[in-house]
């Protein structure tokens, strides 16, 4: 009986680690461009291998702006290599080329460098990252919280409440949020946590988070999850207690 060919394929998105001895620059692309404009760019990309390696570029459709849900990846953006031989710690550069036509909001695809692993025989190894468009003078932010709640089972205690929290994208570009969760009592402030930068939501989707923190003492508190991005905020609140066993309710 023939024996099954084991494909293996690592996405590895939003950093240039190394991974299985190619490392690939930059992680992520981000293109602002008038309308039919035309950018050209570049991946570098190190094969950190002992051995050759045969290395095959790809591309797909990532989240497009609903506006243009139709568009394919090949419509707007080309590579001009999509295979190359590398040696052991060559570094190559791989160009790439955007048009932006008559678009609006933003495009975005997904880049994948693909090579078989040096003396592993039947096991491609992938490293994919993402490469976003915004056509200038198109862009729509436009996002809100739209729930809010605190769970409360026991075994999170010891490692805080979990805040959650779903974020809606109504509007064309994808939105990397960041912000604070601030507990307060009354007027005072008792808790201020940052939130650092999330993944992004998309345009037209919904996503949900979480963030947790300690638990404050028994009382009456409000609970509220401030977020930003572009400089446009969004916020939530909501009322809990804290009974003397710790536990919350509403």
């Amino acid at each position: 009986m023939k024996r099954p060919v084991l494909l293996i394929s690592l996405l590895l998105i939003f950093s240039a680690n190394l991974y299985a001895g190619i490392s690939v620059y930059p992680a992520r692309s981000e293109v602002s461009i008038d309308a039919n404009g035309v950018y050209e760019g570049k991946y570098t990309v190190t094969n950190n291998n002992a051995d050759t390696i045969i290395l095959s570029v790809t591309y797909e459709n990532w989240r497009n702006s609903p506006e243009n849900a139709g568009v394919k990846v090949e419509d707007w953006l080309s590579v001009a290599n999509e295979k190359l031989i590398l040696e052991p710690n060559q570094k190559a550069d791989i160009v790439y080329k955007i048009s932006s036509k008559d678009y609006r909001g933003s495009l975005s695809a997904m880049v994948s460098f693909t090579y078989s692993a040096p003396n592993m025989t039947g096991i491609n190894l992938m490293t994919s990252v993402p490469i976003y468009m915004t056509i200038k003078g198109t862009e729509k932010v436009d996002f809100e919280i739209t729930e809010l709640s605190l769970s409360n089972p026991k075994m999170y205690k010891e490692e805080g409440f979990p805040a959650v929290f779903k974020v809606k994208n109504n509007g064309n570009l994808p939105v990397r949020l960041k912000g604070s969760l601030t507990v307060k009592k009354g007027k005072k402030i008792i808790l201020e946590k940052s939130i650092g930068e999330q993944s992004p939501v998309y345009a037209g989707s919904e996503r949900i988070f979480t963030e947790k923190f300690q638990p404050p003492q028994k009382g009456k508190y409000v609970l509220n999850i401030s977020l930003n991005a572009f400089d446009i905020s969004a916020e939530k609140s909501i009322q809990f207690r804290v009974n003397k066993f710790g536990d919350i309710s509403f």
